[in-house]
């Protein structure tokens, strides 16, 4: 599996590089295969995310589609370093991600938005089920622990394509829904952490370095998320001015980008949250050290 690790990274060492110039390139011939998107659409956006629709470029919105790179990063970090199947799933849905998340804001289509949110779900119930299985906890070879990962993965890519039909699935319902479980299951793992040491089966690596992980940054882009647009809640309520977004449209510095990259730096303090529970599989914050029997348990 090593050498697999090894390729993944040299394949996106050299694959970003030789993507972002080939959309150099296609940007320099003034290929522009979204730019018809509709004008109350782009409107639409406003009230969300400062950064201007370019319909000149090939992107629709460059730094909102960019830093979707964060998600892949953080993606390729937990399926690198940790040994567990588990890791891997939730690894390769933080890449799954980064794509669909990527393929929004470059479009802003309708069906880059319906993938957009079913990555999201896709992200936020594979952290849901990975927390369960470590709770409760199951080994990594039960098939019940199997059933949970995928089946949540599965709810997750299926609540985001009948989000507007069934209205559980609302991204405004359902996001805060997923992000209340986890914030219950965090809690009751560390209650259960400092009270019961006699539920680890190994000693664990600490919890405090993943809860600061997990808790700043998830601050951070509520904030960077909240503040941008022209009438979003709480934090920019402009009644549609998009002449007063705190973030200028052409600005290197873009709200809803910096949410990309804070929530990214959140899933991995969570996943290591949990991981660190039990500590039954490697970490994946580098600087923490690897467990040598770590691989054997999972």
């Amino acid at each position: 599996m090593e050498q697999t690790h090894r390729k993944v990274w040299i394949v996106v060492a050299a694959g970003l590089p030789a993507l972002a110039l080939i959309f150099l390139l296609l940007g320099l011939l003034h290929i522009h295969p979204w730019a018809h998107v509709a004008a109350d659409r782009v409107t639409s956006y406003h009230k969300e995310q400062c950064e201007l629709v370019n319909t000149s470029g090939f992107f629709l919105q460059f730094h909102n589609f960019w830093s979707n790179a964060a998600y892949l990063a953080v993606g390729l970090l937990i399926f690198t370093l940790n040994k567990a199947w588990t890791g891997w799933t939730v690894g390769a849905a933080l890449i799954i991600l980064a794509i669909c998340s990527g393929w929004f804001h470059g479009t802003l289509s309708e069906f880059g938005q319906t993938v957009d949110i079913m990555g999201v779900y896709a992200v936020l119930l594979a952290l849901v089920a990975y927390g369960f299985i470590e709770m409760v906890p199951l080994e990594y070879d039960d098939p019940w622990a199997f059933v949970i990962m995928f089946s949540a993965i599965a709810i997750g890519l299926v609540g985001g394509i009948v989000r507007a039909k069934v209205h559980f699935f609302d991204s405004d319902y359902f996001t805060p829904f997923l992000v209340f479980i986890l914030i219950v299951y965090m809690i009751s793992g560390a209650l259960r952490y400092v009270r019961d040491p006699k539920t680890r089966a190994a000693p664990g690596d600490g919890l405090l370095a993943p809860l600061a992980l997990a808790v700043l940054p998830a601050l951070a882009a509520v904030v960077f998320k909240f503040s941008d647009g022209d009438d979003n809640a709480f934090l920019a309520r402009h009644g549609g001015d998009y002449a007063k977004c705190f973030y200028g449209p052409s600005s290197l510095v873009q709200g809803h980008a910096l949410w990309h990259v804070f929530s990214a730096l959140m899933f991995l303090g969570v996943f290591e949250f949990f991981r660190s529970l039990l500590a039954r599989s490697n970490s994946v914050l580098p600087w923490r050290p690897a467990r040598p029997d770590a691989a054997s348990r999972s």
